[in-house]
């Protein structure tokens, strides 16, 4: 490559070109940006281009890194918003209910534990553990 190339900003600037380019069934080049803004230590940054992927609204994994960025940041509330917002599908993932269950409880939030772990319960009874 030429001189200078393969700093962090460039690569940060030919993904956001490659997010703003992409079909929006597509969140690759979004979570590779992500993934290189909290490889620069820039939980905000990464949050504001997590936000913008609708489309894995309920993907455990995705909804488990917007509440573990909001966490990071200490925004307690924005994390329990993006969580509430994946649990109110009827049919949402077991791995995020439980997931939700323990992120309620590690917080001390024992009512909206003990309401998931019903939900998992009565979703899955034989992998409710």
């Amino acid at each position: 490559g030429g001189a200078g190339a393969g700093r962090p900003a460039d690569a940060e600037a030919l993904l956001r070109a490659a997010a703003a380019a992409a079909d929006a069934s597509d969140p690759r080049p979004s979570l590779a940006l992500a993934q290189l803004q909290l490889d620069g230590k820039d939980p905000a940054a990464a949050l504001r281009t997590l936000h913008g992927l609708r489309s894995l609204s309920t993907s455990p994994g995705y909804v488990g890194a917007l509440v573990a960025l909001h966490e990071r940041t200490g925004d307690i509330d924005a994390a329990s918003t993006a969580l509430e917002a994946a649990l109110s599908a009827e049919a949402a993932p077991l791995a995020l209910l439980r997931s939700g269950a323990q992120f309620y409880a590690r917080h001390g939030r024992w009512a909206e534990a003990a309401a998931l772990r019903r939900r998992l319960v009565e979703a899955a009874p034989r992998d409710a553990a």
